[in-house]
């Protein structure tokens, strides 16, 4: 535990001073920049951020930030990213059982509650049979 409070302490310390204070960005320069802008230098000068991938470039920014600022290793990272799926198939699982259960709870009281329940496990059943029997055709 102690050595992930200090890297939990150490990445708070690092980012303290953006996180902390608030900023006001101005686009005026960039923009009158790319009006001046031949289309040879837009090729060679991609500035525009509207291009961005912004998934991918969020998850480079986040590894580059692990391995180059908090100075850790990116070995344990498919160990971690299959941990976290187990992590969200279990936390899935248990919500999920946990609505059926509550819900069996107000079908034991009510008749309507019932009559829903069964109409949605009928269609549930359909909609599976359809998806057994289109993925046995061939196109």
């Amino acid at each position: 535990m102690m050595k992930t409070i200090t890297r939990l302490h150490k990445a708070m310390m690092v980012l303290e001073y953006f996180t902390s204070h608030s900023w006001v960005w101005n686009m005026d320069n960039i923009t009158m920049l790319m009006n001046q802008m031949g289309s040879e230098d837009k090729k060679a000068f991609n500035i525009d951020v509207r291009q961005l991938h912004w998934a991918e470039y969020m998850e480079n920014y986040c590894m580059g930030t692990k391995k180059y600022v908090l100075n850790e290793e990116l070995s344990g990272l498919p160990a971690a990213r299959k941990h976290l799926n187990k992590l969200r198939n279990i936390r899935y699982t248990f919500n999920t059982i946990l609505v059926v259960f509550i819900w069996r709870i107000f079908i034991a009281r009510s008749q309507m509650a019932r009559n829903i329940w069964y109409f949605v496990v009928s269609l549930c059943f359909k909609f599976l049979s359809y998806f057994r029997a289109s993925s046995t055709m061939r196109y």
